[in-house]
């Protein structure tokens, strides 16, 4: 071994001269340097003899065991991972490799294809199905049974024993128990392990500068690109080396080894990116052949690891790297202070080949500023932060980020490095990546490093921008950031506005500006303000003083200078203003010499009139911002002064006897005028009442209030007993409103039920007499002025009162409806009045034509009432024609509001034996009922017990059948090539809901026809070919009604069944040549329901309709005989839906010839 201070011993060959008890022939050592080897060999043998007697344990039977509840498969990572192929492993049937990448002691924690064949091995073998290498539950729960199967026994004993420390100044080598497997070196491939090596410190802390690795095997030098060194974490320790002409390269930076601590290390390789000649399938080896130190080495000569084979044909992942999107990109300048500022950022892209697992990155910090310049350095990805720690001295700084962080094929990391600037003024910051591998990235299915490309982006190769670069030292280099002196920059502060100062008050704003500070703290010894006192001079004002925005003095008091209108204002305290923002208040006192409306305006030119201003971390000078002049809000000089005025609002209205603190009045105190804040300690309003049964005692427990709250409570609050003016002493030591701003005091009362009168509060004119307004600061009297107002009349009354009307919506006009279903029977309109909000409490409905319906059309006799969605009553019909509802559900009509109740009904079903046909139902409002046993409500403010409309309100009603048909009719898509055989109108009658059949006996059309052409012979059928009228009908123009022949089957439309029925013309004769013939069309609808002696009638009762219908409800026979005719069930189409509305005919269908 070759080794700075070399003392080697061979501990067998100590041992067996000191069994022999003979000479040896020893090399040419000094007498004295070979006792002090043999002391140390001896002392370092009852050192590791102490060791291994300390522990003594024996085990009856081990095997790992694991407990899989994660399904797995081809792509996942983690801890599972690395345990599932362990499992694997521990069977020769089932491993994941032999050797290398995957074998036992070469697990990974990435699930690629080994894994996968080895699970498909594993399901094989124990009969899993499928065979897919998917780690399912089937296969999970297999390998967890056999897992708890083992049992481990082991047993412990411990005895105590003091061991010898080792001896001081002694550092023991030999090889890791682990070394790495025999496999595969392909191109690309980045820190390849080869060789594991620990060494182990005596008593005394032992220093290592470096290790020395000689290249051994058939290959050659330059199949390797360069040697690395690594810790326990599998972190790059200095920097990579190339190989000497002795096949050999020192590597690692300085470390120490504690006393008594191991360390293991293991020296890595990267391979090129391109192949070198004749050297794929040659063999290579690393051998660690001397440890640099100043102390006594012990140990073995050369320590030898794995063999690996070049390979050239192993296509293993790879990236591109571009610039991080956060990257400055070119060089900057920073002040001292700037937190969490991005000094570098790079971009790694995975290519197709294989996922990447980023295991650490090593940044090489190459400006000239110190450890102490820079603090919170983080390397981040995806907003992650990872400490950036160096060893030595601020050169590299590495980041581990853990168990890795994946990035999928084609998918993208930004890198960057963050941090704060704390010192080092003029300084240089430039965080470069000096080499290709000092990005620790691993493929997730071959487990081999990644050599990132040496390609170049670079514009030009300058230290003022960053890239990547063709060469390494550096591989990518970062911009270059100058740390700059602190800044200072001052702005007018907007936020001190234009306003009053007063006279002989201290403390008057005078202006307002903004200090901005960046980088450090900066002082300042002497700040100089213009001041511009219009219409008097600035040596009348005295007291200034500069604060800040906590109210804290930071420089003064001094006293204005100048016996002019304009003059200056110095402070030469010196004031250091901290990093961010402070703002600055100018304040002062005007003498007696001002006088209303003067104005005094500040101003201040930072650059020249801010004086010896210093950084206080840099030292160094520093010119405050700007150059120019700024000037803050002017201010205007006010006396105290008050306005008390009686506001508009509320306006007149009704109030409810027993309201509680109804409000009668307001008032506007406004210091708009003044120049300091004014203070009050009692108000005088008036009052006047007048009315039949209203006195001034029937308003009690009144109080002014600031918003919401009362500002006159307790002994405060007043209860008139004399009308005039009533005086308010406010609580507390008074109601302050500050100057430049007005101030709305509410005055509210309680009022006596059951009165009614009028009451007005409002204000008189006390100006002579009133002084309870004084400055809050000076404590002078403020002359105050009042404005006389009589205020708003309030009339009392006892309750409020509502009014009901019907709903004219078209939802409730008349209709026929069908028995059996829910239905809209009306809508009901309440309307409270102005005076106060209702609670509606009952509501009392009659039947309509008793004649023509009964309750028993209601199924369970009842109906319901309904606000919006929700129920909120029920009335109930049980042997009479009325009914009230309590309602169930509260319903508040605001005052000056209205609210809609629906009435809604299921009607009772009709048949041969049940129900009424024809009946007609109307549920109407009865107003003849008011009072606690019918309609009424209560007063939400006065409480009192209000009845509704006295006169009934009626609804439209409803005609009830068996069952209703819904009529359409089908717009054709063209309306020329009128022609005979033409379908010229087409409806559909729907009686899909219905449970009895429909029988059609006629449907009425209006026709008529322009130019030459004579239209004739029309016939209407349905879809299926039935025929309606077997005679064709002729009408020129005019009505044209198709009466159904007696047994034909179009007549019918089956329960629950749609029927579409198409009109026919026969015959289109002399068209014209001149014109363009025309025939229009449409179906007429019923504007009445037949006058009848009963509900319904026979055919020929109702033959003069339009429409002319029967829901076939009283009879078993069927529609289309003539037999049924001359049943008592027919009607007409006043009504049916489908219509465009009661009574109104469909739109015409127009036809044109082709001509």
């Amino acid at each position: 071994m070759n080794f700075k201070k070399t003392k080697i011993a061979i501990v067998g060959a100590v041992t067996a001269l000191a069994m022999a008890g003979g000479v040896a022939v020893l090399p040419a050592f000094a007498a004295d340097d070979v006792a002090a080897q043999i002391a140390t060999l001896m002392a370092q043998i009852q050192m590791l003899q102490a060791k291994l007697a300390d522990s003594q344990t024996t085990t009856s039977s081990s095997a790992v065991s694991y407990n899989f509840a994660t399904d797995l498969k081809l792509g996942s990572t983690g801890s599972d991972v690395m345990n599932l192929q362990k499992a694997l492993n521990a069977d020769v049937a089932t491993q994941v490799a032999a050797s290398g990448i995957g074998s036992a002691g070469n697990e990974s924690s990435y699930f690629g294809g080994l894994t996968k064949a080895a699970v498909m091995k594993f399901q094989a073998k124990y009969g899993i199905s499928p065979v897919a290498g998917y780690f399912g539950p089937l296969t999970r729960s297999k390998l967890n049974s056999m897992s708890s199967a083992v049992t481990t026994t082991t047993t412990t004993t411990t005895t105590t024993t003091t061991p010898t420390p080792g001896v001081a100044g002694t550092l023991v080598v030999t090889a890791a128990a682990q070394q790495p497997a025999n496999a595969l070196a392909p191109l690309n491939g980045t820190r390849i392990p080869f060789t594991r090596f620990t060494v182990t410190a005596g008593a005394t802390d032992v220093p290592v500068s470096s290790i020395t690795v000689e290249r051994t095997g058939t290959s050659v030098d330059s199949a390797l690109d360069s040697i690395v060194l690594m810790d326990e974490n599998g972190d790059q320790i200095g920097i990579s080396k190339t190989l000497n002409s002795s096949h050999r390269a020192t590597v690692g930076d300085p470390i120490v080894v504690k006393a008594g601590t191991s360390r293991t290390f293991t020296v890595g390789a990267n391979r090129p990116a391109l192949a070198v000649a004749n050297t794929g399938g040659t063999i290579v080896s690393l051998d660690v052949v001397g440890i640099n130190t100043t102390a006594s080495v012990v140990g073995d000569a050369v320590i030898k690891g794995a063999v690996h084979t070049i390979n050239d044909n192993l296509v293993i992942g790879t990236v591109t790297m571009t610039r991080g999107g956060i990257d400055p990109g070119s060089s900057q300048t920073k002040e001292i202070g700037s937190v969490g500022y991005t000094f570098s950022s790079v971009k790694v892209t995975a290519g197709s080949a294989e996922a990447i697992t980023l295991k650490s990155v090593r940044w090489n910090q190459i400006g000239s500023a110190g450890i102490a310049d820079m603090a919170n350095l983080k390397t981040y990805v995806d907003g992650v932060a990872y400490d950036a720690v160096t060893t030595d001295g601020g050169k590299y700084y590495t980041s581990t980020f853990g168990n890795g962080i994946m990035i999928d094929k084609g998918f993208s990391k930004d890198i960057s490095i963050k941090g704060d600037i704390v010192g080092g003024s003029s300084r240089t910051i430039a965080f470069d990546i000096a080499k290709r591998t000092d990005i620790n990235m691993v493929g997730n299915v071959y487990g081999y490093g990644i050599l990132a490309p040496q390609t170049s982006s670079c514009t030009s190769d300058t230290t003022s921008v960053s890239c990547f670069r063709s060469v390494e030292d550096p591989w990518y280099r970062g911009a270059t950031v100058t740390m700059s002196n602190g800044t200072m920059t001052v702005s007018a502060d907007s936020t001190i506005a234009s306003q009053n100062v007063a006279i002989n008050l201290a403390n008057q704003t005078l202006g307002g500006w903004s200090v901005e500070v960046r980088g450090e703290p900066i002082s300042v010894a002497k700040m100089i303000f213009n001041v511009m006192a219009a219409g008097n001079e600035v040596q009348d004002i005295t007291n200034i003083v500069l604060a800040d925005q906590n109210g804290s003095v930071l420089a003064g008091p001094v006293d204005g200078v100048g016996a002019a209108v304009t003059g200056t204002v110095t402070f030469t305290d010196s004031v250091t203003f901290p990093a961010g923002i402070t703002k600055l208040v100018l304040k002062g006192k005007l003498s007696n010499d001002f006088a209303t409306n003067d104005t005094i305006a500040a101003s201040t030119t930072p650059a020249t009139q801010w004086t010896t201003v210093r950084g206080q971390v840099t030292g160094n000078s520093i010119t405050a911002a700007p150059a120019s002049a700024l000037s803050g809000n002017t201010m205007t000089v006010k006396a105290g002064a008050l306005a008390i005025s009686v506001s508009t609002q509320p306006v007149a209205q009704t109030v409810i006897s027993g309201a509680n603190q109804f409000e009668f009045a307001r008032y506007v105190l406004d210091a708009g005028q003044s120049g300091e804040d004014i203070r009050l300690t009692s108000f005088i309003a008036s009052t006047s009442v007048s009315g039949a049964s209203a006195t001034i005692t029937s308003i009690t427990n009144c109080q002014l209030y600031d918003g919401s709250t009362s500002v006159t409570t307790g002994g405060n609050v007043k209860n008139p007993s004399a009308v005039g003016d009533q005086t308010f002493t406010f609580d507390g030591s008074g109601f302050t409103v500050p100057k430049g701003t007005s101030k709305t005091l509410s005055l509210k009362c309680n009022v006596a039920s059951g009165v009614e009168g009028t009451i007005i509060w409002g204000m008189n004119d006390n100006d002579a007499t009133y002084s309870a307004a004084s400055g809050l600061s000076s404590g002078q009297t403020i002359v105050t002025v009042m404005t006389a107002s009589n205020g708003q009349n309030m009339t009392l009354a006892a309750a409020g009162s509502y009014a009901v009307s019907a709903d004219s919506s078209s939802a409730y006009n008349y209709r026929a409806v069908r028995a059996g279903s829910e239905v809209n029977l009306g809508a009901l309109r309440f309307t409270a009045s102005l005076n106060e909000d209702i609670t509606l409490r009952q509501v009392a409905l009659a039947l309509g034509n008793t004649a023509s319906n009964s309750p028993a059309d209601l199924e369970g006799l009842q109906v319901t009432l309904w606000d919006g969605a929700t129920q909120v009553g029920v009335a109930q019909f049980t042997t009479s024609d009325y009914a009230t509802s309590t309602l169930t559900s509260t319903v508040t009509i605001t005052k000056g509001s209205t609210k809609t109740l629906v009435i809604k009904g299921v009607l009772a079903r009709q048949d041969a034996v049940n129900g009424t046909p024809g009946a007609f139902l109307a549920v109407n409002y009865d107003g003849d009922n008011n009072g606690l046993n019918g309609n009424y409500a209560t007063g939400v403010a006065s409480g009192a017990t209000i009845s509704g409309t006295s006169a009934d309100i009626t609804t439209n009603g409803v005609r009830i059948f068996a069952t209703v048909p819904t009529i359409t009719v089908t717009t054709p898509s063209s309306n020329t090539g009128l022609s005979s055989g033409k379908v010229i109108y087409s409806f559909t009658v729907n009686n899909s809901l219905g449970e009895r059949d429909i029988a059609l006996k006629e449907v009425g059309f209006t026709v008529a026809t322009s130019g030459g052409a004579v239209a004739t012979g029309f016939t209407l059928r349905d879809t299926s070919g039935n025929v309606a009228n077997a005679a064709a009908v002729d009408a020129a123009t005019g009505p044209l009604s198709i009466v159904f022949d007696a047994t034909s089957e179009a007549k019918r439309v089956p329960a629950g069944t749609t029927k579409t029925y198409e009109l026919t013309v026969g015959s289109v004769t002399n068209p014209s040549t001149t014109v363009i013939d025309q025939l229009i069309i449409n179906m007429e609808a019923d504007a009445a329901y037949p006058s009848l002696a009963t509900l319904m009638g026979t055919y020929a009762e109702v033959a003069t309709s339009n429409f002319i219908w029967s829901p076939m409800s009283t009879t078993s026979l069927q529609a289309n005989t003539a037999e049924s005719e001359g049943n008592r069930d027919w009607t007409n189409g006043y009504g049916l839906p489908g219509f465009p509305g009661v009574g109104q005919d469909f739109p015409i269908v127009s036809w044109q010839s082709a001509n």
